[in-house]
């Protein structure tokens, strides 16, 4: 099977064309700016957040903050819910 597959299967959606990629960064920072400081992290996590989001997941706001935590930029929980909005409101997670 190739990766595409594999991640629509476990609902991750496609990396974002050059358009939507500058849209949900723009989203994401509304949220947290410190979370753009690392664009590519930014995106991996967005995509990594949908297969929770896409999954039924518990605790969504919680794995968004663990997720938009990395290097030096920290992430809460208000900022987590902030972050699936976002991803929901822009139809980011739709495989």
């Amino acid at each position: 099977m190739d990766i595409g597959a594999a991640e629509k299967a476990t609902g991750i959606p496609p990396e974002p064309t050059v358009a939507k990629r500058a849209e949900l960064l723009r989203a994401l920072a509304a949220a947290n700016p410190d979370i753009v400081k690392y664009e590519n992290k930014a995106v991996d996590a967005a995509r990594n957040q949908c297969s929770a989001v896409n999954g039924g997941a518990q605790r969504l706001d919680w794995l968004a903050a663990q997720r938009f935590t990395y290097k030096d930029v920290t992430t809460s929980e208000a900022q987590g819910k902030q972050i699936n909005q976002a991803l929901k409101g822009l139809g980011f997670c739709k495989v």
